[in-house]
């Protein structure tokens, strides 16, 4: 959806659509990341697209007003941090 890198979003939630529903916990990496210069993003990039000036933005995002996702295309823009389990919460009646 925006490019073939590494995808970070600041809602966890949003992350857990993506781990193994089997289990009684899930892994997350609380990572930093360093977005730079951002740009809509588009299926299938394998770089993110240059501005009007022919400089290359830094990564991609899903809306460049209010970004919630964001695709980073080199290992040096993020660090993971932490590891943090996920318990699953027991359904309630």
């Amino acid at each position: 959806k925006l490019g073939k890198g590494s995808y970070f979003a600041e809602d966890p939630n949003y992350a857990l659509r993506f781990c193994c529903r089997s289990t009684n916990s899930r892994a997350l990496f609380l990572a930093g990341v360093l977005p730079g210069r951002a740009s809509r993003g588009a299926d299938g990039l394998l770089e993110p697209p240059v501005d009007s000036s022919g400089v290359r933005f830094d990564s991609t995002v899903d809306n460049v007003e209010r970004p919630k996702v964001f695709c980073t295309f080199r290992d040096f823009q993020a660090l993971p941090l932490y590891l943090v389990e996920v318990a699953k919460q027991a359904a309630t009646m």
